[in-house]
């Protein structure tokens, strides 16, 4: 019972909690918007809460598929994947978290401002694409083909669900 193994066993538990905390996150979110939509009278306000739910949900989910894709995938048996291929220990999920924060940011500014329009949001997406491969491959000491699968295979599906889930919720559950 070396450090190793106490990292090891660190990495385990955070990731278990890390998965508690989006399930729970997740549920929370799913149940409160159903009930706003179904059960709330029109006359209650609830556009701040559809914006504070769907907001969680496009903040937790997306996280949750991706660790259960890549868990399917191999790397459970072999390790988190910051350890195989470097970087931040926790990087992955803080990027996510950062990247679908600001996917539904900029969505939130385009329903609100009627000046920005959809496509101003997916041009800044393609900002967001591009910076994370250009810091990514930057700083890239290694020709692991593995590592940069797994890093564009993370950053495509994270992009992808918080575009669902965040245009989802702005076109669906605040326009009715």
């Amino acid at each position: 019972m070396g450090p190793a193994t106490t990292k090891v066993d660190g990495s385990v538990n955070m990731k278990k909690y890390q998965r508690i905390l989006g399930i729970a996150m997740t549920v929370l979110s799913i149940i409160s918007l159903y009930v706003m939509e179904t059960y709330l009278s029109p006359a209650i306000p609830t556009q701040p809460f559809i914006i504070l739910f769907n907001f969680l949900l496009t903040l937790f989910l997306p996280g949750l598929f991706i660790d259960f894709v890549f868990s399917r995938l191999g790397t459970a048996e072999e390790g988190d994947i910051s350890e195989i291929c470097g970087g931040l220990q926790y990087g992955g999920y803080l990027i996510g978290y950062t990247e679908r924060s600001l996917i539904y940011v900029a969505f939130m500014i385009a329903y609100f401002d009627s000046a920005i329009s959809l496509v101003s949001v997916l041009s800044f997406l393609s900002v967001i694409v591009a910076s994370k491969a250009i810091f990514r491959y930057s700083s890239r000491g290694t020709d692991d083909r593995a590592c940069a699968d797994w890093y564009i295979l993370g950053t495509l599906m994270s992009i992808t669900l918080a575009l669902a889930l965040t245009w989802f919720g702005f076109r669906f559950l605040l326009t009715g």
